[in-house]
């Protein structure tokens, strides 16, 4: 596909979206008690139904609750000139994103991401929160190119930064001690595939247990709940919630730290067992984003192109209907 062009669209499958941003954010709430605070709720067109099967394993999970968030972000792309106006960038090389008119899912524009043949990084991008969450519930609609392919031996590719504390314990090999960062990222993968899809997922995190730490999204991995499948030329749409882990009265982090992934309205991926943070001040949730990592060991082997659009963010609380 040629830069910011569409010779190899993805499919378009109109959808409706909310036309309004909010930048107010701040954190309100504190963890208690080592309980759940939330959980997010089901993905879709605005004012549509509800799956009752997924509804009932959200409602499961949240044990029956719902959490009110402090505020909601809307992201429409279409309302900005640059997409610097919104996100900024960490690693890579910020002409790898565009403002794009086409292929799109819902309203005029999305984002595209590039990944250059031979290279590691597109780039890696962050929305920011600028008093940090214990929770957050986003939303985002996603694609892959037509012709994305990878290579054969588990190769990775991470597509969204879902959670991030910044710090020398959030990448590169180091290790969060519980006040240095940490992280959670969303990479499509080769593992038990083939090179041209469909892909399956890896959920990457940092934590104070094990940095690097791979969770595939494979039907025998504990934390998967399904086996979901990435084809190349069809929009998804992803939720993702974290929740920062309760913390002692002695100091020492709690293991009851969250991360789940619902993939199209069906629950994904589930883990209630994570350490992130010693530090409920400086070391929460900052920021989440587009991002495009391809490897380590290998680079790519072609240029590679995501897509994404409607990205909605509840801030210190879930989306949850009727709440």
């Amino acid at each position: 596909m040629q830069e910011n062009t569409t010779d190899d669209p993805v499919l378009d499958e109109p959808s409706v979206a909310e036309r309004t941003t909010s930048a107010g954010v701040s954190r309100r709430r504190l963890l208690r008690g080592g309980s759940l605070l939330g959980v997010g709720s089901l993905l879709g067109v605005t004012g549509g139904g509800v799956d009752s099967t997924a509804a009932e394993e959200i409602e499961s999970a949240a044990g029956g609750g719902c959490n009110r968030p402090d505020d909601v972000v809307h992201l429409e792309y279409g309302e900005y000139e640059s997409w610097e106006d919104i996100y900024w960038m960490s690693n890579g090389d910020r002409e790898n994103l565009a403002i794009v008119p086409s292929p799109t899912y819902a309203g005029d524009t999305a984002l595209q991401l590039r990944v250059r043949d031979g290279d590691h990084w597109g780039l890696s991008t962050h929305y920011s929160f600028d008093d940090g969450l214990l929770e957050l519930n986003g939303r985002v609609a996603f694609a892959l190119n037509t012709s994305w392919a990878m290579g054969n031996e588990s190769e990775h590719c991470r597509i969204w930064n879902c959670a991030m504390s910044l710090g020398e314990g959030s990448a590169g090999g180091g290790v969060p001690d519980g006040t240095n960062g940490w992280s959670n990222r969303l990479y499509v993968s080769t593992k038990e595939t083939d090179s041209d899809g469909p892909f399956h997922l890896l959920s990457y995190t940092y934590h104070m247990d094990q940095n690097q730490d791979h969770d595939y999204l494979l039907q025998q991995e504990p934390y998967a709940v399904r086996q979901p499948e990435i084809v190349p030329g069809r929009w998804y749409e992803l939720e993702y919630y974290v929740c920062m882990n309760t913390i002692g009265d002695d100091g020492v982090a709690n293991p009851d730290g969250v991360i789940q992934y619902w993939l199209d309205g069906d629950l994904i991926y589930d883990r209630r067992d994570l350490r992130f943070t010693e530090d409920h001040e400086n070391n929460i949730i900052e920021t989440n984003g587009p991002a495009g990592y391809y490897g380590g060991r290998y680079v790519a082997p072609q240029n590679l192109y995501s897509y994404y659009a409607n990205h909605s963010m509840a801030l210190d609380g879930t989306f949850g209907e009727g709440c």
